[in-house]
C-alpha cells in the first residue's frame, strides 16, 4: 500500500462552499453591526459581565468583521481576479481567520442574543470545516 491509498478521498467544492457561507456570515455581521451602531439595539446594558463596551463601538467591530467576511467570501468564490488575492483563496487562511474572529465575537454577544449568536457560530464552524477538509493546495477547484 502507498500513502495515497491511506489518504482520504476529497471532493472539490469546499472553497466555494466556504465562500458562500462567508458571504452569509458577513451579511449577518453587517446587519448586526448596523443595528447596534445606529442605536436600534441595546447590546450592553450593564449587568454582571466582566466586559463593557460602547454600543456604537461594538457595532463598528461587527461591521468591520462582516465586511471582511464578505470580501474574503468573494475571494473564495473566485469572483476577484488578482494574483495577490489568489493566494488567499488557495490557502484559505484568511477565511479561517475571519471565521474564528467572527465566532469569538459572537461568544461576547451570546448573553444578550443567544439564538442569533448560536446560529452565526454554527455557520462559522461550517466555514472552518469546509476550509480545513477541502482539497489539498495543489488540487484546489
Amino acid at each position: 500500500m502507498t500513502d495515497k491509498d491511506w489518504a482520504p478521498r476529497r471532493r472539490g467544492g469546499g472553497s466555494r462552499f466556504a465562500g458562500v457561507l462567508l458571504l452569509l456570515v458577513g451579511a449577518w455581521q453587517v446587519f448586526i453591526g448596523y443595528a447596534v451602531a445606529s442605536g436600534d439595539a441595546y447590546v450592553f446594558t450593564g449587568g454582571g459581565y466582566w466586559y463593557r463596551a460602547d454600543n456604537a463601538g461594538w457595532g463598528w467591530v461587527n461591521l468591520a468583521i462582516g465586511l471582511a467576511a464578505i470580501a474574503i467570501g468573494f475571494v473564495q468564490l473566485g469572483r476577484v481576479q488578482s494574483r495577490r488575492l489568489e493566494r488567499l483563496r488557495g490557502t484559505g487562511y484568511a477565511g479561517l481567520l475571519v471565521a474564528v474572529v467572527s465566532a469569538m465575537n459572537q461568544f461576547f454577544l451570546a448573553p444578550q442574543y443567544p439564538l442569533w449568536a448560536t446560529l452565526v457560530i454554527a455557520v462559522d464552524v461550517f466555514v472552518i470545516w469546509a476550509l480545513t477538509t477541502g482539497p489539498e493546495h495543489g488540487e484546489r477547484d
